[in-house]
């Protein structure tokens, strides 16, 4: 099943934490891992057993302060059984990461926001595990405009094959979704 609504206003709290009760109403404990935390807003209307905040920009919330990309590959993702990837961008390369690290558990929810347009950039994980980074070299805007299809295609190699998501249309596009890891498939 796959929920799909044009034009919805997902920039606001009341709808992206909709969302975060859709993703984890199958769920009797909350433990989560908040990879782009902020001031720690979304999660604060949940009950939730366990907490832990990443955040690159120090003084914001109650989070550790760390680049959640370089900080995936020590943590043990088997103590959550939510991650949160509510970043700017498509998160391409932190959902590689995660998928990558040996303590990701089947039966965890990750819980993403996915932004872009013509002009943004696609991450290097992403040219490399399709090969094209020679293309985008070249003409950037061509594979850029396929970010959202590279995104799944690469959920898809991990063996996730349903997604709920919420879509927005203006200047930028963008998914606020979610997806269960379910037979998990490791790439590397």
């Amino acid at each position: 099943m796959s929920l799909h609504l044009i034009k919805t206003d997902n920039a606001s709290i009341v709808n992206k934490v909709a969302l975060r009760k859709r993703a984890v109403e199958s769920l009797d404990k909350l433990r989560v891992l908040d990879l782009y935390a902020g001031n720690n807003i979304l999660w604060s209307y949940f009950d939730k057993e366990k907490y832990y905040g990443v955040e690159i920009q120090k003084g914001k919330g109650k989070n550790i302060t760390a680049d959640c990309k370089k900080l995936i590959d020590s943590l043990d993702l088997s103590a959550f059984n939510i991650i949160d990837c509510d970043s700017c961008g498509v998160p391409f390369d932190v959902i590689y990461k995660l998928f990558n690290n040996k303590t990701l558990k089947d039966g965890t929810i990750i819980i993403y926001t996915a932004i872009s347009n013509r002009l943004s950039g696609i991450s290097r994980q992403c040219l490399d595990m399709f090969n094209l980074k020679k293309i985008y070299d070249k003409c950037h805007n061509l594979i850029t405009e396929y970010a959202f299809e590279l995104f799944y295609a690469m959920l898809y190699d991990f063996g996730v094959k349903e997604v709920s998501y919420m879509e927005s249309i203006g200047n930028f596009t963008k998914h606020y979704g979610y997806f269960t890891v379910n037979g998990l498939t490791r790439l590397v």
